[in-house]
Parts: structure tokens; C-alpha cells; sequence
């Protein structure tokens, strides 16, 4: 109960806090990406899970390609990776759910810390397991804070890259009057962790009451930053705007860029679904203040590949044309519109998440997976959804 309401806390009425924004650069463009519109050319190499009942996924939330070829496919809900070979054999699960050398809770994201080392980012305590690729235990260390210190944070994610470390998590801080508010905020540290630079923060008074959802500052950059080349960080801290934010190491805010772009309108239905990860206290009456429209970036990836940024629009999310899947936006690490890439995937499903795990390869995650990931709810509810198998579906990009 404690980590649900922690992570509610970490939704309400935030305060921006952005360092180093004084004379910077802006660049909104309102013109078409250079190199137009392109559909990708898809090769389906392999495919896992779905109707074969021996690889079954609970909840994926993160895949990575690993330095010895191999998928790693991060389940959130069964607490371990699965590793599959370049054919797509299912070689062995590393980890399991506990809280001894090596087991997991609350898995968010993996990344390689070097050729024979994975990471394994735990949502609470916020802190990063470590292993060697046949799953023997390695260390763990705190990139929000260590819980001794009197901490309590949860990690929502964390990347890794020449080096870097880069955590967005968030916590929770109470003075002596029993008064408090939590900070969320996505940081760097050095590689044993023992200092910490924050980049981008929001501090958020604590309400008990849990009376009132307010969609608009709810908003947070869970699925929207990458850390990029030279340890730059790309994000987009606003919910409305089209503009992606970039940060050194140091909190330097260097520069904004951007393109001209309408949110895209929601259907009543689908503002009435619109709901907090956790209701406080469970209660009946919590009025909820939903927006009219989509957050205007879904999502940012890294193509390490052509080393430039995918941006995911709402609109790019949606309402895409017959057979495609996704549009994506493509920018230059300095902030030129280059093209758009449409994922053409629609006539094998409609709804889908893409990682682009490198060697010119992407991994789709395709249906609802277990009644966990099919929104919650009452037993009867539950009873009423209709679940379909996860199946991961590996393509090369040609």
C-alpha cells in the first residue's frame, strides 16, 4: 500500500524546476522534414510467445540487444529477462522475483553496463541490479539515493551509454511537522553512483486526501527522454508543447527544437477512461479532471544505428493510414527535422510497442498479455477482457 500511494504522490500538482535556461537556443520549425515520408522495408527474422504455451510473457517493458547478439526481453510481472539467440531460440530466463542476490521487484528497464554485465532497474527500492549474462549475481547500486540514508525512492527507468548513467526516478520528503512533498527528477551519476547531478526536477506538494486527479499534472517524462551521444539528455518536459529540452551533464539547459504540431482531440469515451495509476484510499467519489487532448509526444528513442532521435506523437500513435502501424519523427541530435518513418505493421496488428535494439532490427511487443496489463479493475471487469497472448516479433530493417 505504501509504494501505491508513494507512486500517486509522485503525480500532484508539480512545480518545474529547470536549470540553466537563461540564453538559450529555440528552434520550432514549421516546415516539412527534409527527406519526406518513408515506409519501412520489414523482414520478419523471429517470432516468440503468443500462441506457444512453452515462452509465455506476463507484462514486457523494456528489450534490449546485448554485446553477444542475444534479445533481452525485460517481464515486469514474472520479475525476470528472457534471453532468446540471434534465431530466436529461447536460450534461458535470468533472475526471479525476490529480494536476494540477483532476484528482482518491480523491473523497469535494462541496460548494458559493459560487454559481460547487465543492469536491471528495480521501481522500488529505486536501485539497479547487476549480473553477468548467464544470470550469476554481480552488485547493485542506488542512482536516486541509497535507502539507508533515509530515502524512499522509486525508479522509473534508467540508461546507460559510454559511461553515463542516467536515472529518472523520484522521492518522497517529510520535514519535522509531518508536512512533505516528493521530487521527481532525471539525474546523472558516476559509475559507483556516490554523486549525483540533478538535470530536471518537479517538486509536488503531498495530499493525503487523495479528493482530485488532475490529468494536466500528472504529466511526467517516463517515456519521453533519452540519453543520447556525449551524455546529452533529450527531453519533453511539456505535456502540450512540441519541444524537446537538451541537457548536459552538468543541468546546462543548451537548447530547445521542435516542430509546429495540433494535439490530437480525444473522443469522450475516451476521456471518461482516463484514470490515476493508483486511487488513493480507493475513493468512490475522486473527481477526475481530464484533458482534451493527448500529451503531444508519447515517446522519444535513440536510433544508435543512424544516431538520430524517434519522437512518437499522439497523432502518430492513432488514426495512422490502412496497414500502417506508427509514424515516427526523425530529428538530427541538433535538432533538424529530417523525415517521418512509418512502421507499415497494421495488416499483423493494430496495437503494438516498437524497440529498436540496434543492427538494424526492431522488435515489436504485439497484444494485451495477461489480465494485469488489460487495465485492472473489479473481478467482473477482468472476467469481461478479452486477453490476448504477448508475442514478441523481431524484423530486420532493410
Amino acid at each position: 500500500k505504501m509504494i501505491h500511494a508513494f507512486v500517486l504522490f509522485l503525480f500532484i500538482s508539480p512545480v518545474l524546476c529547470l536549470a540553466g535556461n537563461d540564453s538559450i537556443s529555440r528552434t520550432i520549425t514549421n516546415a516539412e522534414p527534409s527527406h519526406g515520408l518513408q515506409t519501412l522495408n520489414l523482414s520478419e527474422l523471429w517470432r516468440a510467445g503468443g500462441e506457444d504455451e512453452d515462452v509465455i510473457f506476463g507484462r514486457i517493458v523494456d528489450i534490449k540487444r546485448g554485446p553477444d547478439g542475444n534479445t533481452y526481453v525485460l517481464d515486469n510481472q514474472l520479475c525476470q529477462v528472457g534471453v532468446f539467440s540471434p534465431e530466436g531460440e529461447h536460450l534461458r530466463d535470468l533472475s526471479r522475483e525476490g529480494d536476494g542476490p540477483g532476484e528482482l521487484r518491480q523491473p523497469v528497464e535494462l541496460a548494458f553496463i559493459s560487454d559481460d554485465i547487465l543492469g536491471i532497474g528495480m521501481g522500488f527500492p529505486g536501485k539497479v541490479v547487476t549480473m553477468k549474462l548467464d544470470g550469476t549475481p554481480d552488485q547493485s547500486f542506488f542512482p536516486i539515493g541509497v535507502p539507508s540514508e533515509g530515502n524512499i525512492g522509486l525508479l522509473m527507468g534508467f540508461q546507460y551509454h559510454n559511461g553515463v548513467l542516467a536515472a529518472c526516478g523520484g522521492r518522497m520528503v517529510f520535514n519535522d511537522t509531518g508536512q512533505g512533498h516528493t521530487n521527481r527528477f532525471l539525474s546523472v551519476c558516476n559509475s559507483d553512483c556516490s554523486e549525483t547531478q540533478h538535470v530536471f526536477e518537479k517538486t509536488t506538494p503531498i495530499d493525503l486526501t487523495g479528493r482530485q486527479f488532475v490529468e494536466a499534472t500528472d504529466y511526467y517524462i517516463e517515456r519521453s527522454w533519452v540519453l543520447g551521444p556525449r551524455g546529452l539528455l533529450y527531453l519533453a518536459h511539456e505535456r502540450d508543447s512540441y519541444e524537446i529540452s537538451v541537457f548536459d551533464q552538468t543541468g546546462k539547459q543548451l537548447k530547445i527544437f521542435g516542430r509546429q504540431y495540433q494535439p490530437r482531440k480525444r473522443t469522450n469515451d475516451e476521456k471518461d477512461e482516463v484514470r490515476p495509476v493508483i486511487n488513493l484510499n480507493n475513493n468512490p467519489d475522486l473527481e477526475i479532471i481530464a484533458e482534451d487532448y493527448d500529451p503531444c509526444i508519447s515517446r522519444i528513442l535513440f536510433n544508435r544505428d543512424e544516431g538520430n532521435l524517434w519522437v512518437l506523437t499522439s497523432n502518430g500513435n492513432h488514426d495512422q493510414p490502412e496497414k500502417i502501424l506508427e509514424t515516427w519523427d526523425v530529428f538530427s541530435v541538433d535538432g533538424e527535422y529530417l523525415k517521418q518513418v512509418s512502421i507499415p505493421l497494421g495488416n499483423e496488428m493494430n496495437d503494438g510497442t516498437i524497440y529498436l535494439v540496434g543492427n538494424h532490427q526492431l522488435v515489436v511487443v504485439k497484444g494485451t498479455g495477461s489480465a494485469f496489463n488489460a487495465g485492472g479493475g473489479s473481478d467482473e471487469d477482468l472476467e469481461e477482457v478479452e486477453v490476448e497472448p504477448l508475442e514478441v516479433i523481431c524484423y530486420e530493417i532493410r
